[in-house]
């Protein structure tokens, strides 16, 4: 079984590569940026079970993002494919990399890091991921077994 997880850039190359690819059963897009996917999948519906995670300042700073954000999530859910969006509270961009915990005083000071202490913010987001792809992955451990 095949999962996908990205980071920006990377985050829209999950989502086009789940789109076109039957074998990724799951997609999680960290703070994605979604103006690279092609316009078939951006104006379509996701292809595989979606998380996105994003920072606190998401629609603030990708206002047109936000917007192709929920539409695709709209359209996902009239399918019946499980699609989710949240904003982690404390982080910004980079806090979805390993940049904070290399140097903390740097990314909290330029503002690419939120202000959640990064080992923290990466703790948070490591365990929605984990608790969404064995939701997505594994639908017999769900409770009522798996419907």
């Amino acid at each position: 079984t095949l999962s996908c997880c990205g980071h920006s850039f990377g985050g829209a190359s999950c989502v086009q590569a789940c789109a076109r690819d039957p074998r990724f059963k799951a997609c999680v897009a960290h703070d994605a940026w979604l103006f690279p996917l092609s316009d078939d999948v951006a104006s379509g519906a996701l292809a595989a079970p979606t998380l996105f995670l994003n920072a606190d300042t998401f629609d603030m700073l990708w206002e047109e993002g936000s917007r192709v954000l929920c539409s695709l999530l709209a359209r996902s859910r009239e399918k019946g494919v499980e699609a989710v969006a949240y904003g982690v509270n404390g982080t910004r961009h980079q806090n979805y990399s390993d940049f904070p915990l290399l140097a903390p005083q740097i990314t909290m000071s330029i503002g690419v890091a939120g202000s959640t202490d990064p080992k923290e913010a990466l703790d948070v987001v490591h365990k929605c991921d984990t608790a969404f792809l064995d939701y997505a992955l594994y639908p017999e451990m769900r409770g009522g077994g798996g419907k």
